[in-house]
């Protein structure tokens, strides 16, 4: 019984709280593939690697448990969670810092939900297992999600932009990632009540940064979208009217802009799509220019076939 219950209250909180990370990025939503994957990697291949360095590193250290817990694990294990973002990175999917808080927050919301069960299966009596509940599913899953989404930021940040910096600024985040794990941890491994409660507030504030983040990053985005847009209506792609609907995510669900036999799920995507890769153009190098190149002229020409095919539709009705 206690671990089907144990099953439960590790996956549901945990599905709930993807789901509310992945409706957060509203202009272009990341592909559920590759979110499903990154939460897999927290949950089983972050975990797994986790342990084995985790013990590793502690026999050659020949540390005690409480430093395994302050200093070990959130070295290690901000590290088997964060070096996946390095191959999601890669994606064409993955754009900006918005994706990377997406996709860290994914990693480390898998990681949570797996270490919830094996704490929650630790649990000795019926008040125990509520208490780890609790604190787990409301603190110590949520820590882990705002470490690695933190560092996700980090590396969306550079991956068009600031790149004389990015060694150097990935490697600030992957330590205020490992620093945000290491206040958790001391915070619940000292036993003084004030002491836990400052690790709570602590999760509160980081909770705080990661959505002032993801707010910055998406009016960056609102504005990226109007100026790039703007530029393809000044040379006839799309008219002039969509620039007062596809730039907002309130507007876009409104009826009446687009005429009903045009898809207004695939329109929109393709037209934030079109803006985001143009301005990924002026900033990508080498072979990926060709790629890009090749990806907005085959966008324009999309976006081009649907608005010319009502147009012909229109003018067939008129005869």
């Amino acid at each position: 019984m206690q671990a089907i219950a144990s099953l439960v209250f590790a996956v549901v909180p945990i599905l709930l709280y993807l789901w509310a990370v992945w409706e957060m990025d509203r202009y272009d939503r990341e592909p559920l593939g590759l979110l499903v994957v990154n939460f897999l990697w927290g949950a089983l291949g972050a975990v797994l690697f986790g342990i084995v360095f985790s013990i590793i590193a502690s026999v050659l250290l020949g540390t005690s448990d409480f430093l395994d817990t302050i200093f070990v694990a959130p070295f290690i294990e901000e590290i088997t969670k964060g070096v996946f973002l390095f191959w999601t990175v890669r994606k064409r999917q993955f754009d900006n810092i918005t994706d990377g808080v997406v996709y860290g927050m994914a990693i480390g919301l898998g990681f949570g939900m797996t270490e919830n069960f094996l704490y929650f299966l630790s649990a000795k009596t019926p008040d125990e297992w509520v208490f780890l509940v609790i604190i787990r599913t409301l603190f110590s899953a949520v820590m882990h999600a705002m470490a690695t989404g933190l560092f996700g930021a980090f590396v969306g940040l550079t991956k068009f932009n600031l790149r004389a910096w990015k060694v150097l600024l990935r490697m600030l985040g992957l330590g205020s990632a490992m620093f945000i794990h290491f206040m958790w941890n001391y915070s619940v491994s000292i036993n003084d009540p004030a002491t836990a409660g400052l690790g709570a507030l602590f999760i509160f504030f980081s909770v705080i940064l990661i959505l002032v983040t993801m707010q910055v990053s998406l009016l960056y985005e609102n504005r990226l979208i109007r100026k790039e847009l703007t530029e393809e209506s000044d040379n006839g792609i799309l008219p002039a009217m969509h620039l007062q609907y596809i730039p907002y995510t309130s507007k876009r669900k409104l009826i009446g802009w687009l005429p009903p036999s045009i898809d207004k799920k695939k329109y929109i995507q393709l037209t934030t799509k079109l803006a985001f890769r143009k301005s990924q153009l002026r900033q990508c190098k080498g072979r990926d220019v060709e790629q890009y190149t090749a990806e907005v002229v085959g966008l324009r020409s999309e976006i081009r076939t649907i608005l010319e095919t009502e147009q012909n539709s229109n003018a067939a009705q008129l005869f």
